[in-house]
């Protein structure tokens, strides 16, 4: 079984690094890690395409709010 997995994010630049690193550890099921940035002015984009993993897909919104980037996400999400 693959795995999705959608990862709103706003302004999180103290924890992403953790988060990112949490749920990449879960193992091979994890077939992308969607994180769906909604108009971070901090430097969460940075740290997230810092990673270079080829399983991380970054999108970003305008701001749209968490239910909105997480269903983005979810439209997008290619695993179960």
């Amino acid at each position: 079984m693959s795995v999705s997995v959608v990862m709103p994010a706003k302004n999180a630049a103290a924890h992403i690094r953790e988060a990112i690193e949490s749920v990449l550890a879960q193992g091979s099921d994890v077939r992308e890690l969607v994180i769906v940035d909604d108009g971070s002015t901090d430097d969460t984009v940075a740290l997230v395409r810092g990673f270079g993993d080829r399983r991380i897909r970054l999108l970003t919104n305008d701001g749209a709010g968490v239910s909105a980037a997480r269903n983005r996400g979810a439209r997008t999400a290619t695993g179960s």
